[in-house]
């Protein structure tokens, strides 16, 4: 495009001045036809008020807690499905014309476009409904709205029931799960009683106990042994045939007597008394083999003294055993610990959560009640919808603008293309610019002739001679 200077455009806009008024004028033309021709639809809005839960949060806590907008949003979704919006065409009587023809997908196409939500702040929002009548507009407004708000509760009550039904379910999952970790327990401490930890100290004053009755049961045996002897001794004085026992007899009752002493301080697995164990039971196999020699005729006395012998030895084992028994319930009961520690430690886990589930379905519950009671937050319509007066669509001001706007861009737009295509200078300066190494000789001005109009003749007189 040439260079021009901005009083060489304003000589061109002047000269070139019809290629700009007749876009200019045509385009202000159609936007008023368009203002004219475009049919008038009018706009109703709702306004709706969100209140808050009346109860305070801190003595009942709700369940739902998506944002207001979040909840907005699937409340539009729902409205505005097909579903919704065909009932709404139909029980509203709107775009008549397309439904008589059938058209139904694009009359809910028309009610979903001229369907729109505004959020104004965060507890007042607007619904806005487009229609040719202003008072259908206003109506259906009116009745979206409406919508609105049983969809609203709906939806609150709907996640209510969902939370206090999944809490009841986990609940119940959890109490079962409880009861059996329970039973498991139970069952542990019954097959290992006697082995619990909280039994440990019972065991060891057992031990004591069962120590003291070795300790006594030790003293009388050494003095039931004394005193047989003694009577073995006067016996023999009086000629009397005495208690003959055989050697292994004799010594198999030392080493008893030795076993008793040591197993008060040692335990059954130590290696002495491991030795002295086999040796007394070799010993009392040989005994059982050969035979053992009666001790004749005693007196009474003597023979007492040996039943309290032998009744002093069976509850000498019987300490023993019992000694044993309780040793070995030490032994083993730290592994019964930690058993019971991990049995007891998933019990209480499972306490807590059923106790943590326990008051979660009751605050659920209180929600619900809540909800159903409509104590919770609400959406309450704060003006209805009226019939606006003055169309909202088409702008007229705005169609008359576009259309003036375009015009005069056309019109630019010819102008710069009709410039580009004229190849003629207008003055010498435009040449001298266009062509800069050649030198302009002379130039001659326009000379505008106006062509006169030709002059009446004058006709004489004719003279007539006589």
């Amino acid at each position: 495009m040439k260079a021009l200077s901005p009083i060489e455009i304003t000589k061109l806009v002047w000269r070139r001045k019809l290629w700009i008024l007749v876009p200019t004028v045509a385009g202000l033309l159609a936007g008023a036809v368009a203002a004219r021709v475009l049919p008038a639809t009018y706009r109703a809005s709702t306004l709706i008020l969100v209140e808050s839960q009346r109860i305070p949060s801190a003595y009942v806590k709700a369940t739902v807690t998506s944002t207001l907008s979040e909840r907005l949003q699937t409340i539009e979704q729902q409205i505005t499905s097909r579903e919704n919006l065909e009932r709404l065409v139909t029980e509203m009587n709107l775009y008549p014309e397309l439904v008589s023809r059938g058209l139904v997908d694009q009359a809910i196409g028309r009610a979903r476009r001229s369907l729109t939500l505004q959020v104004q702040s965060s507890t007042i929002f607007r619904i806005y409904f487009k229609a040719a009548d202003p008072y259908v507009a206003a109506e259906t407004a009116n009745v979206i709205a409406e919508r609105f708000i049983e969809q609203n509760l709906a939806l609150r009550e709907g996640q209510a029931q969902s939370t206090s039904d999944f809490l009841e379910a986990e609940l119940e999952e959890t109490k079962a799960q409880l009861e059996e970790q329970e039973a498991r327990v139970a069952r542990f401490r019954l097959r290992n009683d006697g082995l619990l930890p909280e039994q440990r100290e019972t065991n060891l004053r057992a031990i004591a106990l069962q120590q003291t009755k070795l300790d006594i049961n030790l003293d009388s045996i050494e003095n039931a042994e004394v005193r047989k002897l003694l009577l073995e001794k006067e016996a023999e004085a009086a000629g009397e045939s005495a208690l003959a026992q055989p050697r292994t007899r004799t010594r198999l009752e030392e080493l008893r007597l030795e076993y008793a002493r040591m197993s008060s301080r040692y335990t059954s697995r130590h290696p002495d008394m491991v030795r002295l164990k086999k040796e007394i039971e070799t010993l009392e196999r040989q005994a059982a083999a050969g035979g053992e020699t009666g001790p004749g005729p005693v007196g009474p006395e003597l023979q007492a003294v040996l039943m309290d012998i032998r009744r002093l030895e069976d509850e000498r084992g019987r300490i023993l055993d019992e000694i044993e028994l309780y040793q070995r319930r030490i032994e083993i009961s730290p592994r019964i610990e930690q058993e019971l520690l991990s049995l007891t430690r998933d019990y209480d886990n499972l306490k807590d959560s059923y106790n943590s589930l326990l008051r979660k379905r009751l605050d659920a519950r209180l929600a619900e009640n809540l909800e159903k009671s409509r104590q919770s937050e609400q959406f309450r319509i704060l003006e209805r919808a009226l019939p606006p007066k003055a169309p909202f669509a088409p702008n007229r001001f705005f169609l008359l603008t576009l259309g003036f706007g375009a015009g005069f861009v056309v019109g630019l737009g010819l102008v710069v293309l009709r410039e580009e295509m004229d190849q003629t200078y207008l003055d010498a300066e435009s040449l001298q610019k266009a062509f800069p190494g050649v030198k302009i000789l002379a130039t001659v001005p326009m000379i505008r002739v106006r062509q006169r109009s030709p002059e009446p003749r004058s006709e004489e007189p004719r003279r007539t001679t006589a």
